[in-house]
């Protein structure tokens, strides 16, 4: 039994090897292609979190296995890859989905929120893509060959054409909103403010404030971002959503109407930036 067991997994192995020799010599689908694309692609996104947020070791384990997973697809094409990899990348998605969807729900509210996007959409096409490399495998024949059928190009485009534009109306979005004077300006105010502004400091995506005081009437608050990244200061007020971008390393002046007194909550809306960087105003009668 045991040499019986052996000389299965031997043939395994066997077939493995045959299936990346028969690969390598012009046999790759067009599902082989996309997987370790998409896994570099994800990795480059890792790079590009953490190049924003810091280093963190979960996302360097993350970035290792992405760049090993494709680097094996491309090198070893045997359809064990193609399932891990498959795997691997719907996990990935699932850690990033969250993210992905504050993204898609408020695409002009961040300006790397189509990061999350294109990450999501590569992550979900690449596992398509493994899982479906692991079954032409295991068939021998691959089913949509890349640049040989017209299957094979419309399903290329499709892809290429989903990441062009979410890149394109998030990017070209947040810019038009960063480079105006912001959704926030135009709130009511209708005097200069006579009380003394207040300061928030965004440090390390961080509100260092969390409790900021101001009386009814025409407010400011001094929004002062030391990061080299964007945020935004969110808040609710007489039934309005008012959001002001903050580019990296500036200082903004968000003059708010305060005509009733209460306590509102404050935050960043770029995606996975809320959880600390969240306070609130209290608003005194006059």
């Amino acid at each position: 039994m045991a040499i019986e067991g052996t000389l299965t997994e031997q043939r395994a192995d066997d077939a493995d090897a045959g299936t990346s020799a028969a690969v390598s010599t012009g046999g790759r689908s067009t599902a082989m292609w996309l997987m370790p694309v998409a896994a570099f692609v994800e990795a480059l996104i890792t790079i590009l979190v953490m190049s924003s947020i810091g280093f963190i070791p979960p996302l360097m384990i993350f970035l290792v296995l992405l760049l090993a997973i494709g680097a094996l697809a491309l090198a070893r094409p045997g359809r064990r890859v193609f399932l891990v990899g498959g795997i691997f990348l719907l996990a990935f998605v699932g850690l990033n989905l969250p993210f992905a969807i504050e993204g898609l729900i408020n695409p002009i509210g961040s300006s790397h929120a189509w990061t999350d996007m294109i990450a999501l959409v590569i992550g979900i096409a690449g596992s398509i893509s493994g899982f479906a490399a692991f079954v032409e495998l295991r068939r021998g024949d691959p089913v949509v060959r890349l640049g040989r059928s017209p299957m094979g190009e419309a399903l290329a485009i499709l892809v290429v054409g989903a990441l062009i534009g979410t890149t394109y109306v998030s990017v070209s979005g947040f810019g038009a909103l960063a480079g105006s004077g912001g959704l926030g300006v135009a709130n009511g105010v209708s005097k200069a403010p006579t009380q003394a502004p207040v300061e928030l400091d965004a440090t390390g995506t961080v509100f260092t404030q969390k409790t900021l005081e101001l009386s009814t009437g025409p407010g400011t608050i001094y929004v002062v971002n030391s990061d080299a990244e964007p945020h935004t200061f969110d808040i609710d007020l007489g039934g309005r959503h008012l959001m002001y971008p903050l580019p990296g390393h500036s200082t903004t002046a968000v003059v708010l109407d305060l005509t009733t007194a209460g306590t509102y909550a404050y935050w960043c809306s770029i995606p996975g930036h809320r959880a600390s960087m969240e306070g609130t105003l209290v608003v005194a009668g006059s």
